[in-house]
Order: C-alpha cells, then sequence, then structure tokens
C-alpha cells in the first residue's frame, strides 16, 4: 500500500464499462499505470479529480504493475487555459515519451510542479518551456555542456555559431543553429528575448530528438500552430 503519494496524471483512457486506466507521474516512484475503478460512475466523486494538471495524493495498493487507486485527494488546481493549456500537454507528452516507467525524478517533478504554476501564472512561455527541456534532458542523461566547445575544449564565444553533434556535444560551425549568445543565455538560465528563442527552440528540438529516439510528438505540431497564433 502507498498512501498519499504526490502525483499528476499525465494521461487517462478509458476502461472497460466505468473505469479508466491512468499514467501517472509520481515524485518518489516516476511513472506509473494505475486503475481507478468505477470512476466513471454517475455517483463518482473522484471523476473530476483525475485530470490533467491536478497537483494530486495518490493511494493506491501495488501489488503487480497496475496498480489499483484507493484514494486521491487534491492539493492543487493549476487551471490551465488557452496556450498554457496546450503548453502544459506538450510538457506531459514529453515525460511520456522520455522517462521509463518506475524511474523516479523528484528533482524533474519538483520542476514540472514549478513550470505549470509559472505558465498558470502567465510567465514567459517560451523561456519557461526551454528551460523544463533543459532540465528533462538532463535529469535523463541527454544533457550536453552549453558553455564549452567539446572539439576544442574552448569556452562558448559570444561572436561565434556553434552546431549540436548528438552524443558529442558543440561543435564550432560558420553556419551553426546556435549563437553564442543563445548558449549564454541558456547557460545563465536568462529570459530569452524574442531573437533568441528561435534559436534556443531549434537547439533543444535537436537535443531532445536524441532523447526522443525517432518517437514523434503529436503536441509539438498542434503547440507550434497556437504559438504562432497568439503572436499575430
Amino acid at each position: 500500500m502507498v498512501e498519499l503519494q504526490p502525483a499528476f496524471i499525465l494521461r487517462q483512457r478509458p476502461y472497460r464499462e466505468t473505469s479508466v486506466l491512468l499514467q501517472a507521474f509520481t515524485r518518489e516512484y516516476g511513472i506509473i499505470s494505475v486503475l481507478a475503478r468505477g470512476v466513471r460512475k454517475a455517483k463518482s466523486k473522484l471523476a473530476g479529480q483525475l485530470q490533467p494538471f491536478y497537483l494530486l495524493q495518490l493511494s493506491y495498493l501495488d501489488p503487480r504493475e497496475l496498480k489499483i487507486l484507493t484514494q486521491a485527494e487534491t492539493a492543487q488546481d493549476f487551471n490551465l487555459q488557452g496556450l498554457p493549456l496546450y503548453c502544459g500537454f506538450y510538457l506531459n507528452e514529453l515525460l511520456q515519451k522520455c522517462l521509463h516507467p518506475h524511474d523516479p525524478h523528484p528533482e524533474l517533478f519538483d520542476r514540472y510542479r514549478q513550470c505549470l504554476q509559472a505558465l498558470a501564472a502567465g510567465g514567459q512561455i517560451e523561456t519557461e518551456l526551454r528551460y523544463f527541456e533543459l532540465d528533462l534532458l538532463r535529469e535523463t542523461g541527454f544533457g550536453a555542456d552549453l558553455s564549452m566547445d567539446a572539439g576544442s575544449g574552448d569556452l562558448v564565444g559570444a561572436g561565434r555559431r556553434y552546431d549540436y553533434i548528438p552524443g558529442y556535444g558543440l561543435t564550432a560551425a560558420a553556419s551553426g543553429i546556435a549563437s553564442g549568445a543563445v548558449l549564454t543565455a541558456l547557460n545563465r538560465r536568462a529570459a530569452l528575448t524574442a531573437e533568441l528563442q528561435a534559436e534556443a527552440k531549434l537547439l533543444l528540438r535537436r537535443m531532445l530528438d536524441e532523447c526522443l529516439a525517432g518517437q514523434t510528438l503529436n503536441s509539438r505540431e498542434v503547440l507550434a500552430a497556437m504559438l504562432k497564433f497568439t503572436a499575430h
């Protein structure tokens, strides 16, 4: 029996007539599969709680791979709407496709919570997404030293450009995808200006592709369209 484990629902789908299967990101146990029995019945009090973007306290039986939900309490509702809501679904899909089941990442769990909080508060969306992506890459072992040229060992120069080579790192290249300016900003976790956002997104996409290992992100195109729409 696991009691009152902090968790977020990443995805849910119907199971049989009255139940749902949940994919939950827990703080201490990583991503787990949970069966919530009977929550689709008309009198169920849990159905409205077992949704994405609620910080929950889950209690469940742990007899095997599939956990059995016994209790759920809402600790916080982030109430994402509009563009932040689509960003939230993008984050959820990243977690599902980059993390292994039952592999705990408590620091990333806390960062996810902070990112949702920032999105709900109307923070700088592009900046919040890029730094969450960076933290995810570092947590999963796919991060890179953005302060150094992996080929020469020199520190990144503000007036130079760099390419990213999967499994190797940054190398100076005249037509590289990232400027020294954006790498410096990312290293300092500074707010990304409009000028730097496009470079940061391209660099992080290249790095995430290595982590995703050929998997596609369905939410990526939807989010890109939403960002483009809101920019006008």
